[in-house]
């Protein structure tokens, strides 16, 4: 019998939508999410736990620049858990999300090419991406190469039943420019 991770309300840093964002109990570097118990579609985010495993997948040394790392998945006390890398700032604090920068008026021109470096790369990746919006992008420090840069946390694969995105390159170039202007819509009024 696999060794179940305990996850405890001192563990808990963040509640998105659907899913609890615990510190790995074990090792300060890693996040376990999980999904909240009793919400709606309760087994359909439970299988994006596991779609997201396989989406979330760098096709290239660039990629990896700006995604998340999964690491796996664990069982916890919460139901399964995906094991993160946790994105950081430069004192080794949680990275601030676009939309706490945009809150906090911290969006300065540095930043705002850095954003559009990203939002480049997010143009041009092969990496299905179906929600992207200010809360799902930090502003994460890379102690490798000493720089900061915008990164995508969440919202990977396409989830409707048949997955069109993975089929048709109009699609999901399509899907991207929706999810591209909504995402600097909600930054535009943050502002």
């Amino acid at each position: 019998m696999k060794q179940q991770i305990v996850l405890t309300d001192d563990d808990l840093l963040a509640r998105g939508n659907d899913r609890y964002v615990f510190q790995h109990p074990h090792d300060s570097r890693l996040l376990i999410k999980t999904v909240i118990p009793g919400i709606a579609k309760f087994n359909s985010k439970l299988r994006e736990v596991y779609r997201d495993l396989k989406e979330c997948k760098p096709r290239n040394e660039t990629d990896s620049l700006f995604m998340q790392k999964i690491e796996g998945l664990v069982e916890t006390n919460k139901g399964p858990g995906q094991v993160i890398v946790k994105e950081q700032d430069e004192q080794g604090g949680i990275a601030k999300t676009l939309y706490q920068l945009a809150q906090d008026n911290e969006l300065d021109s540095l930043k705002l090419q850095k954003l559009n470096v990203f939002l480049a790369w997010f143009v041009g990746t092969d990496v299905i991406i179906n929600s992207l919006h200010c809360k799902n992008i930090v502003y994460a420090w890379d102690s490798a190469r000493h720089e900061y840069r915008f990164k995508v946390i969440d919202g990977f694969g396409d989830k409707t039943f048949f997955q069109l995105s993975k089929l048709s390159t109009a699609i999901r170039d399509k899907n991207k420019i929706k999810c591209l202007r909504r995402m600097l819509r909600d930054l535009n009024r943050l502002q």
